[in-house]
């Protein structure tokens, strides 16, 4: 989604200012002014709400880890974990599913009950990883995962922070839907009109997300003859049956 391309956090907040009638700041970071500081302060709630409103492409990486011996994979959730995405845990030594994550309800049935779990089933609880049944040593396993980081130093390819620290800093969202997103936030903070502003932003969020990561085509009329994966399929015409 990185279509903000190099526009770094100066350049947001001199174009909100410049939006909203407001004096253009030669600094963010190291600005005294109330003003200035507060849309610091707006920027870092657009950006964190932003990076939660959807699993944007451009902050979803892969997480792959050794297992051990133990039902608890201590450091197998990496320091920027924010959501799993679903349906992405696979156990790739064994080439299945590892289902899940169960609810504590679930986990505890499997526990009080010493059911026996025929696939590997995943909790997520107190920042670490549960496997049951307990794995064996040195299996591979992987899941994909939305960052909490959405912005970066401005030499940096890929985002590993969660707040502005330099007016330098470049974001991995959308920089025109952060800068509406400042403009509407400061408007209703101020208790001035703030309506055309925020239907601007939803509309243009909305789209962003409707493109994100590309699309299927969407067939209308009934199947199509090409699907992805493709079926087993026999080929047309004759064949020998022997």
């Amino acid at each position: 989604l990185r279509e903000g391309g190099h526009v770094n956090l100066r350049q947001i907040i001199q174009d909100v200012a410049d939006r909203i009638g407001l004096g253009r700041p030669s600094a963010v970071l190291c600005g005294t002014d109330p003003q200035v500081r507060q849309l610091l302060a707006l920027a870092n709630q657009e950006g964190r709400e932003l990076a939660r409103r959807h699993g944007w492409q451009a902050l979803t990486k892969e997480q792959v880890f050794t297992t051990v011996a133990q039902e608890t994979q201590t450091g197998a959730i990496p320091a920027d974990f924010d959501r799993l995405v679903p349906g992405t845990f696979y156990n790739r030594t064994s080439t299945r599913l590892v289902t899940g994550p169960l609810t504590a309800q679930e986990y505890a049935d499997y526990k009080g009950r010493l059911t026996s779990i025929v696939y590997e089933a995943f909790r997520i609880r107190g920042d670490a990883i549960l496997v049951l049944p307990t794995p064996g040593a040195g299996e591979t396993m992987a899941f994909e995962y939305v960052s909490k980081h959405w912005c970066a130093g401005a030499a940096d390819t890929a985002p590993d922070q969660s707040a502005w620290v330099a007016d330098t800093d470049i974001p991995f969202l959308d920089a025109e839907a952060m800068t509406l997103g400042v403009a509407w936030r400061y408007l209703r903070s101020r208790g001035l009109d703030y309506a055309e502003s925020f239907s601007s932003y939803e509309v243009h969020v909305a789209q962003l997300i409707g493109r994100d990561g590309g699309s299927r085509t969407l067939y209308m009329g009934g199947r199509p003859d090409r699907r992805v994966p493709f079926p087993p399929q026999a080929p047309d015409g004759n064949w020998n049956l022997n």
